[in-house]
């Protein structure tokens, strides 16, 4: 018998939530398999894939790892009002709009947001906690709990080269795109591209969620009133903003419970 299909993933990655969104939206079942941070890699090269591979869709003998192979196999099939990828052939500017805005919020600020995020969480355990281990395997949480947290920690210092001038450098990242947002905003457009909720809508509320700690966001975010000082000075003008406040209204609007 076929197993129904699931979802290998890094439990608490922004692209990670915005594949969690996507299969939500185009109303594909499927049940996830999360992981924490590097446990996630030995988990996919399983699989038989590579250690960027993920979120990685399995259905029986079919892989489909990131969120682009995913969007190209799904989106199309998806009833008109789900699909979040305008025509190409019908609508090209807006099609080439979306995409590059979503291409740049996921790589550039979202790569901002991963190193920002995970060099100051990563330095308050507790508050980091239920984002590395809420469904992973028992084992991961075993060795986490036995001294393995600091190992990992090391091991993502290391592998992203997090550090506080990374740290500041990705913040500026961040608020550029935040400036972006903004002035797009400026108008009282409801979306990004066009009048309809798009990939580029979903791809900067994803990538942006952890810098306001988006209520909806899957990767078990705390609360803003556990954040240390310093976090919060940062954070707190960034969810006031319209870019923030247009976060959390798509997580509201858009986010099916």
């Amino acid at each position: 018998m076929t197993k129904p299909p699931f979802m290998v993933t890094l439990l608490p990655s922004v692209d990670v939530d915005l594949g969690r969104w996507l299969m939500q939206l185009w109303g594909v079942a499927y049940t996830e398999r999360p992981h924490a941070p590097v446990f996630h890699i030995l988990a996919l090269k399983s699989h038989g894939v590579g250690k960027d591979d993920y979120p990685l869709l399995i259905d029986g003998d079919t892989k489909t790892p990131t969120i682009e192979k995913l969007v190209a196999a799904f989106d199309d099939k998806a009833s008109s009002g789900n699909r979040l990828v305008p025509d190409p052939q019908a609508e090209p500017e807006l099609h080439a709009e979306v995409m590059d805005l979503q291409h740049r919020m996921r790589y550039d600020m979202g790569e901002g947001t991963v190193h920002w995020a995970y060099f100051h969480f990563l330095q308050h355990k507790k508050l980091v906690w239920p984002s590395l281990t809420t469904g992973v395997p028992w084992f991961e949480t075993a060795f986490m709990s036995l001294g393995g947290y600091s190992v990992i920690k090391a091991a993502m210092f290391k592998g992203l080269g997090l550090g506080p001038e990374d740290a500041e450098k990705a913040l500026t990242r961040i608020q550029a795109a935040w400036d972006e947002i903004d002035a797009r905003l400026a108008d009282g457009r409801k979306y990004l591209c066009g009048d309809r909720l798009t990939l580029a809508d979903l791809a900067f509320a994803t990538s942006g969620a952890p810098m306001i700690v988006a209520r909806g966001y899957g990767g078990h975010l705390p609360e803003m009133a556990a954040l240390p000082p310093e976090m919060r000075a940062v954070m707190e003008p960034l969810r006031d903003r319209p870019a923030g406040q247009f976060i959390q209204r798509i997580y509201d609007e858009a986010r099916l419970a």
